[in-house]
């Protein structure tokens, strides 16, 4: 599709002109014509039209020049089509991710190391990122920076896990929601359709009863949900209650008896969610691989990529109309020349 800019746009103003033009050739030709008829009884009707014809030719001309040193350039606008994913990461803020399941090993740092590495496999697709707890948030819309995600996850730490309980069901519910349509509520548009993925990354320990039937409901509106397990399926651990790590004198999380309370990977539960939401279970230990290969298995949402190209100045095209209208006024008005002395 042929597109048009002006170099010099300013010079177009020279097109004013061309109005008051037209009025003051029509006005010279009848002019000329009162003149003849002083001294004709009658005036050859071909005699005004080769006027007429060459104040068209000039006028021509003149249009043509402007636009030439107005600098006209246009190009081809180029259009390719792409692939990508649009996947939301949801990571589990709550307090049981401060735990330690390995020495000086918070669940919340193995997490931040998988979702950051994952990023470097998910280039080129569209990322958003949801914190949840027992509330849920989304703090990064889906978008290709990856920049801003890293920053998002680098600003989570230890610190800001002082939420309690969790809601896995309201997680799934709200990122689903921003994954099938946009920040305003608007259904996103897919040219060629195309998957849509949520990534749950949580030790599955869950508050809420509707993790299953919400992720049942996300496969409904075409997201897949994959499960990241963090933290050890058979040994549980107590929950730090400051930042501290590793040390002796390091408070745990207790119940109202006053004995510790314990928090361990529910794989389980994650399963089950994974599978209700037509996805798959993988656990923190096996790193990315796995689910690489799995996000690769899906089909990619096509779109289309529009490229403006480079301009191109196109003056000379016009140059040479106005030569060659010139051109033609001189030949018309000399073989016209040569008829008379006939």
């Amino acid at each position: 599709m042929n597109w048009l800019r002006f170099g010099n746009p300013e010079l177009l103003h020279f097109l004013w002109l061309v109005p008051p033009l037209i009025l003051l050739l029509l006005f010279g030709l009848r002019q000329k014509q009162k003149a003849l008829r002083q001294f004709h009884t009658r005036v050859d009707p071909i005699h005004l039209q080769r006027h007429k014809i060459q104040a068209g030719l000039l006028l021509l001309s003149y249009l043509f020049v402007v636009l030439a040193i107005a600098r006209p350039q246009w190009g081809v606008k180029s259009e390719a089509v792409a692939e990508r994913l649009d996947v939301m990461l949801a990571l589990d803020i709550s307090t049981s991710m401060l735990a330690e399941d390995e020495k000086s090993v918070r669940r919340l740092a193995q997490a931040k190391e998988i979702m950051l590495s994952l990023l470097d496999e998910l280039e080129g697709d569209r990322i958003g990122l949801l914190y949840f707890a027992e509330a849920s948030f989304v703090v990064c819309p889906l978008t290709s920076d990856t920049g801003t995600l890293r920053e998002f996850l680098a600003a989570v730490t230890a610190g800001t896990l002082v939420h309690s309980g969790t809601r896995i069901g309201n997680a799934i519910g709200i990122a689903t929601e921003r994954l099938v349509s946009g920040q305003n509520g608007t259904r996103i548009a897919s040219d060629f359709g195309g998957q849509k993925v949520l990534l749950l990354f949580t030790d599955g320990e869950d508050h809420g009863e509707d993790a299953v039937a919400a992720a049942k409901a996300a496969t409904r509106t075409g997201v897949h949900i994959y499960c990241i397990g963090i933290g050890n399926p058979i040994r549980s651990v107590p929950i730090p209650l400051q930042t501290g790590v590793g040390t002796e004198a390091t408070p745990y999380k207790r119940d109202a008896n006053g004995q510790l309370v314990l928090t361990a990977l529910d794989e389980t539960r994650l399963q089950e969610i994974a599978k209700a939401g037509n996805g798959n279970y993988h656990h923190a230990t096996a790193g990315i691989t796995e689910l690489a290969t799995d996000l690769a298995r899906l089909e990619k949402q096509r779109f289309r990529i529009r490229s403006d190209g480079e301009y191109q100045d196109r003056f000379q095209l016009f140059v040479a109309g106005a030569l060659v209208l010139l051109i033609c006024e001189v030949l018309h008005f000399t073989l016209w020349s040569r008829r008379l002395r006939r």
